[in-house]
């Protein structure tokens, strides 16, 4: 389990906001798989949120299936942020977290995120107003955390200095993505390097992040690092059932089976039916089409059911490739089946692709 302030987790597992793609659908897909502590929205903008412009409200949408949810806000010294905060708490927040650490330029040259690890004293003060406005208005029962990375660049590695400043402040937990800005999401993320700030902040907890895709990777972040908790973004997008089967690692040493085919097939749909529910058959559709791809890593070679998906004129069009394939599927275990069915009209019947589980393989980080 984790702790952050007073909100106990039930995993140390937690989901990270992610730009595009962690609405509340996909954030309660993830809970339903198990093994998920705490989930945080897409990055809010603080002003977008003060206006509540349409975008802001539905990327901050949470409810009782979603909880404890986190939101993730950024901004500068110039924006409202301690008052952002109080507005995400007041509309479910159980968590504020504070982005400093995403480097693409639309937040990190003008908004803050990474912009913020280039003056760690003014960063500071800002953290502690946001602490102290939310304090004040829950009494301390909703923590501030922050999420940074190790610095702007190599020659300016600044997360255990400003970690122990804002552990200083208040801030109740900091999650540090091993990377630094200059690198985006190249190369490979230092785990030692976020070990770095665990040792300088023994007073709070640090959560690791970055090239987490496969359970055995959690195990081993938190081995390396002897951080608290582990934070998964893009190996989430692939595999959300991720998180049950690094619990699983966790409390029994033996990661849970991965899903048959079948299986995954069956989130694929529950997703589809999540995003209908809470948006509608035609935004659905278009989240559907976006997201196969991430799926199709997990599944083999799965191309005439994302083809089939992708090309679909309508939602109903989908969820049918999609009960096609499980349909196909339904009574075999095999771990290499022979493409048979023609799901949707997107499919070359006489395409000889096969579709395949994962081979079994040590894990690699990319």
């Amino acid at each position: 389990m984790l702790r952050i302030g007073p909100v106990q987790l039930d995993s140390p597992l937690l989901l990270a906001p992610i730009a595009g793609h962690t609405d509340i659908a996909f954030r309660i897909l993830c809970r339903e798989q198990g093994g998920v502590g705490a989930a945080y929205t897409d990055l809010l903008n603080s002003r977008a949120i003060l206006k509540e412009t349409e975008r802001t409200l539905d990327l901050a949408r949470t409810n009782e299936f979603d909880q404890p949810a986190g939101m993730q806000l950024y901004g500068n010294s110039d924006d409202p942020l301690p008052e952002a905060a109080i507005w995400a708490v007041d509309h479910g927040a159980k968590i504020i977290d504070i982005n400093m650490g995403c480097p693409v330029d639309k937040v990190a040259k003008k908004s803050g995120g990474s912009l913020l690890l280039r003056d760690c004293g003014n960063t500071t003060l800002l953290a502690k107003r946001i602490v102290d406005a939310v304090t004040r208005h829950t009494n301390g029962r909703v923590p501030v955390t922050a999420k940074m990375r190790l610095g702007w660049d190599p020659e300016h590695k600044v997360a255990p200095i400003l970690a122990r400043q804002l552990a200083d402040i208040g801030i109740a937990a900091v999650t540090v993505h091993g990377r630094y800005t200059v690198q985006f999401f190249s190369g490979e993320a230092d785990w030692n390097a976020i070990g770095e700030v665990v040792e300088a902040v023994p007073q709070i907890p640090v959560i690791g992040n970055g090239d987490v895709t496969q359970p055995e990777h959690v195990a081993e972040l938190m081995r390396v690092a002897g951080c608290a908790g582990v934070m998964i973004g893009r190996g989430a997008l692939r595999t959300p059932w991720i998180f049950r089967r690094a619990h699983a690692l966790l409390e029994r040493n033996a990661v849970a089976p991965e899903p048959l085919l079948v299986e995954k097939l069956k989130v694929v749909l529950r997703h589809l039916d999540l995003c209908r529910e809470y948006d509608g058959q035609d935004r659905a559709l278009t989240r559907m089409r976006q997201h196969i791809s991430w799926y199709g890593k997990s599944m083999g070679h799965v191309k005439p059911l994302k083809e089939a998906i992708r090309l679909a004129p309508s939602f109903s069009a989908a969820r049918e490739a999609i009960l096609g394939a499980i349909d196909e599927f339904r009574d075999h275990e095999l771990p290499l089946l022979p493409l048979s069915r023609t799901w949707g009209s997107a499919q070359n019947p006489s395409d000889p692709h096969e579709i395949a589980n994962p081979t079994c393989r040590a894990p690699s980080r990319e």
